[in-house]
């Protein structure tokens, strides 16, 4: 009789031991699951500020977007909020066109850590000009956008002799546009630099994933082994 009074004591003892253990064993795994988390969320933290894209700086871009001014200036400067990337002339390309749509700017563009200094041809026409840009971000990224500002006047070559009216066949190189088509092509090919971030934490986390995951089974093995009823 007092044999069978100690064995219901021990079963009674291992019932109450039984939301202990289950509480012990969930106590680990929410620990892992929030050790996770923070390694994500902190990857996160580190990928998100690296696909934010380089930005036109109006202030600090002359003549500026939106603006008037008297004469057309020798050469135009775009600045940007970071120092850009280049690899060659077809990294960054600014085209000005004039109201009638000549292409009147010359030459490449020539980049200045977050600057970029376009050369201006000869004007013969005053109103509304466009400026057409294509860069890469500093986080390699390509992006392009356009921007207007008006030419009140035109400037002295307009009343050059009227030999020069005969050039008009010079004043034909807005043909090169088809060299504007390049930027479109860039920016397909160049655009897989914006995934590299993302490419970045994917793998991390399959790696914390991979590294965690048998810890996480092998806590549950224990958990059940050393359960009441996984006991010998």
């Amino acid at each position: 009789m007092p044999d069978h009074a100690a064995d219901g004591q021990d079963v009674g003892d291992s019932v109450a031991d039984m939301p202990a253990a289950r509480t012990s064993h969930l106590h680990r795994l929410t620990t892992i699951g929030l050790a996770i988390l923070f390694v994500i969320v902190g990857v996160l933290g580190v990928a998100a500020p690296a696909s934010a894209h380089d930005s036109l700086d109006p202030g600090a871009t002359s003549p500026a977007p939106g603006s008037t001014i008297e004469t057309m200036p020798d050469q135009i400067t775009l600045a940007f909020s970071e120092a850009l990337l280049t690899m060659g002339p077809q990294d960054t390309v600014v085209e000005v066109l004039a109201p009638s749509g000549a292409l009147v700017s010359d030459g490449d563009a020539v980049v200045d850590g977050a600057l970029v200094t376009q050369t201006i041809g000869p004007v013969t026409e005053a109103g509304e000009y466009t400026v057409n840009w294509h860069v890469v971000s500093s986080d390699g990224h390509p992006t392009e956008d356009t921007y207007t500002f008006t030419v009140t006047s035109a400037t002295a070559t307009a009343t050059q002799d009227p030999t020069a009216t005969a050039q008009p066949t010079a004043t034909e190189q807005p043909e090169e546009p088809t060299a504007t088509a390049a930027p479109g092509a860039q920016d397909e090919d160049g655009s897989g630099g914006g995934a590299w971030p993302w490419i970045l934490l994917i793998a991390v986390v399959i790696v914390v994933v991979a590294a965690l995951l048998p810890l996480v089974i092998r806590q549950a093995r224990e958990g059940r082994m050393n359960g009441p009823y996984g006991q010998s």
